[in-house]
């Protein structure tokens, strides 16, 4: 009983905290969220846009980060065959930087 009690009380001591991914990514929103109001980088749905005919599949997640001082948007997909792949975008101009297989 004690055991089931200590377990309940760490449960609930814990269970608030965040956990070290919600901290990035809310540290990621706001950096983007400041790029976008200082005009440094363009907002998701116009990179979208511009990239959008030139991506063949299916969207299953995209990133925003600083790679060497750059914004990147990163854009994975799955495409036809199945497999994973990974478009970095500058997140200025829309320019597809780099394609990459995940899988």
């Amino acid at each position: 009983m004690k055991t089931i009690l200590t377990l309940l009380l760490l449960m609930t001591v814990l269970a608030p905290l965040p956990t070290h991914a919600d901290d990035d990514d809310r540290h990621s929103r706001v950096n983007l969220d400041g790029a976008i109001a200082r005009g440094e980088v363009l907002p998701l749905s116009e990179i979208l846009d511009k990239v959008l005919p030139q991506i063949k599949g299916r969207i299953v997640e995209i990133e925003f980060e600083y790679e060497k001082s750059r914004p990147i948007y990163e854009i994975y997909i799955i495409n036809s065959d199945g497999r994973r792949l990974e478009y970095e975008i500058d997140a200025r101009t829309a320019e597809i930087l780099g394609l990459e297989d995940e899988d």
